[in-house]
């Protein structure tokens, strides 16, 4: 990577950070909706314990799920609104009127997407110890596969929103909030897979954030990760990934052909 790629990406990520450092409203949504998930999912693993229904280790069950899907949501989102961010402020024009490329864009957005993960994970992991003396590194080195198969495929999808969004205007921009969502019944988050129909189960299996959900189960409950699951999330996800950009690649090719990008709105 050249020094002025560098600078140029470099600079983007300072850019996204400062939005951040001087808006109020989004220091309180990168840590509203974690600790609302963690408090949740907490006092439901309190009502069940007390409910006397046999979940093994129902804390890192469910508190570690909850974790877990907020990277994966926090992946996906920050790279399709911090597109929408400048869709919105009507910068996309002057950006691309520079000498950024849309490659040295999509780097910069993934970037901030992961430093805004690893705030959100600390917070959570925090609010979990404190509230619940839940410790989400229990997973031991396990955690780094699963945090990085969560971060690619939220990377996955949130491109596939900002390609909607860029090919088809900002009317579509609800699909940055809500893609993540459509994926969550059939990630067993909460829950095995063994309790989706079979002709579902089969397309859950097909979702790297399944074999997810499903090893960080095997972790808590058994104290066994299975690398086999790993391995299918990260084959999944190189698939995903490279059809994602490819896809996010041909629209902003259409884009600039056909002078999309000063219309968006």
């Amino acid at each position: 990577m050249t020094g002025g790629r560098t600078r140029r990406i470099g600079a983007l990520l300072f850019r996204y950070l400062l939005l951040v450092r001087r808006d109020p409203s989004r220091v309180v949504d990168l840590a509203y909706w974690p600790f609302i998930d963690i408090a949740i999912w907490g006092l439901l693993t309190v009502f069940v314990s007390r409910a006397g229904v046999a979940v093994p280790n129902a804390i890192g069950v469910f508190v570690g799920a909850a974790i877990l899907w907020n990277v994966f949501l926090r992946a996906s989102q920050d790279v399709s609104v911090s597109f929408l961010d400048d869709l919105w402020a009507r910068s996309l024009v002057t950006l691309f009127a520079s000498p950024l490329t849309f490659a040295e864009f999509g780097i910069a957005l993934t970037l901030v997407g992961l430093v805004k993960v690893v705030l959100a994970l600390t917070l959570m992991s925090l609010v979990a110890w404190l509230l619940y003396a839940f410790n989400i590194f229990t997973l031991g080195w396990a955690l780094l596969p699963f945090a990085a198969n969560l971060i690619l495929f939220g990377w996955a999808l949130g491109m596939v929103a900002l390609a909607i969004v860029l090919r088809f205007g900002g009317r579509w921009a609800i699909l940055a909030w809500s893609i993540p969502f459509t994926m969550m019944p059939l990630c067993a988050v909460f829950y095995p897979e063994s309790v989706l129909p079979p002709t579902v189960r089969a397309v859950a299996r097909a979702i790297p954030a399944t074999h997810v959900f499903e090893g960080m189960r095997g972790v808590v409950i058994d104290g066994h990760l299975v690398w086999g699951r790993v391995a299918l999330a990260t084959a999944e996800n190189a698939v995903y990934l490279t059809l994602a950009t490819a896809l996010v690649a041909w629209t902003f090719r259409v884009a600039l052909t056909r002078g999309l990008l000063a219309k968006l709105r």
